[in-house]
C-alpha cells in the first residue's frame, strides 16, 4: 500500500457499513479519501474520529445522492477541483429491497437501478477519465458486488431487483477490464468483490440474528480487508474477482 500514500481514493456509501470501514482503512493507510454518501453527519463524525486518532491520511466529506447521475458528476468535479487525480475508486453504495419485483413501485425500481448500476458505471467512467488526465497509470477500480451477482436466490427474502443489478456489475466489471486495456501505457486494474452475507443495516434483523447465532456472517471489516488485499497486490497482479463468504454459509 505504500505507493498509494498521499493519493486520492473515492469511496461511495461511506457513511456506514462496508463503505465506512473501507474509508477508515484507506485513511489509516495514508490515503486522502473522499467519502461520499447522503448522510453528511455520519461522514463528518467518521472524519472527526479519524483526525482524533491521528490517522496517517484524511477523510474529505462530500454529500451526494448517487441515484442522480448529475450528482455523481458533481462528486468527481469536486475531486478534480480540490484534490486532482483519482487513483482508486471503490463503488460501494447500493440499495437492497426485500420485495419481489411485482411489489416494487416504479420509483423504487428506478432508484435501485440508478444507484446500483448507473452510478457505478458513471463512477468507473469518471474515475478512469481522471486517471487518464492525470497520467495515473496504476489506478484501481473496485466494484463491491455480491454473491447474488453470480447466482439467483429465492430465500430468505426476495431480492430479485438487487440480484439483477449485481449480475449487471459482474458483467460490467469483466467488460471494463477489456476497456481499460485499450488505453496505451496504462495498467488500470479492475476488481469485482463479491461478499456473502455481511452484518449491515441492509440485512433484515431476524435473518442477521439467526446468522450471528450460527456464527455464519461476515463483518464489514472482513470485506474491507479484502479491498486492502486487492489494492496491496503488486501492480503486475490483478484480482479480477474475489468472493468471500462466512464459513458454512449455505449459498
Amino acid at each position: 500500500m505504500d505507493r498509494f500514500v498521499g493519493r486520492v481514493a473515492v469511496v461511495t456509501g461511506a457513511s456506514s457499513g462496508i463503505g465506512a470501514n473501507v474509508a477508515k482503512d484507506l485513511v489509516n493507510a495514508g490515503m486522502v479519501v473522499v467519502g461520499v454518501a447522503r448522510r453528511k453527519d455520519r461522514l463528518e463524525g467518521l472524519a472527526a474520529s479519524l483526525r482524533a486518532s491521528g490517522a496517517k491520511g484524511r477523510l474529505e466529506v462530500v454529500q451526494a445522492d448517487l441515484s442522480s447521475v448529475e450528482e455523481v458528476g458533481r462528486v468527481f468535479q469536486w475531486v478534480e477541483d480540490n484534490l486532482g487525480g483519482v487513483s482508486v475508486v471503490v463503488n460501494n453504495a447500493a440499495i437492497l429491497a426485500h420485495h419481489p419485483i411485482q411489489d416494487l413501485d416504479l420509483l423504487q425500481i428506478q432508484a435501485i437501478i440508478a444507484t446500483n448500476v448507473t452510478a457505478v458505471m458513471a463512477g468507473c467512467k469518471l474515475a478512469i477519465s481522471s486517471m487518464k488526465k492525470h497520467n495515473i497509470r496504476d489506478g484501481h477500480v473496485i466494484n463491491v458486488n455480491s454473491v447474488t451477482g453470480h447466482m439467483v436466490l429465492g430465500h430468505p427474502t426476495p431480492v430479485s431487483a438487487y440480484t439483477s443489478t449485481k449480475h449487471a456489475i459482474t458483467a460490467m466489471s469483466k467488460a471494463l477490464r477489456f476497456d481499460v486495456q485499450l488505453i496505451p501505457g496504462f495498467k488500470i486494474r479492475v476488481t469485482s468483490l463479491s461478499p456473502g452475507t455481511v452484518l449491515t443495516d441492509m440485512v433484515p434483523e431476524q435473518h442477521a440474528k439467526s446468522m450471528m447465532a450460527a456464527d455464519c456472517i461476515l463483518d464489514t471489516k472482513d470485506v474491507s480487508n479484502a479491498v486492502m488485499y486487492a489494492l496491496s497486490c503488486p501492480p503486475s497482479v490483478e484480482i479480477t474477482e474475489l468472493t468471500i463468504q462466512p464459513t458454512g454459509e449455505k449459498l
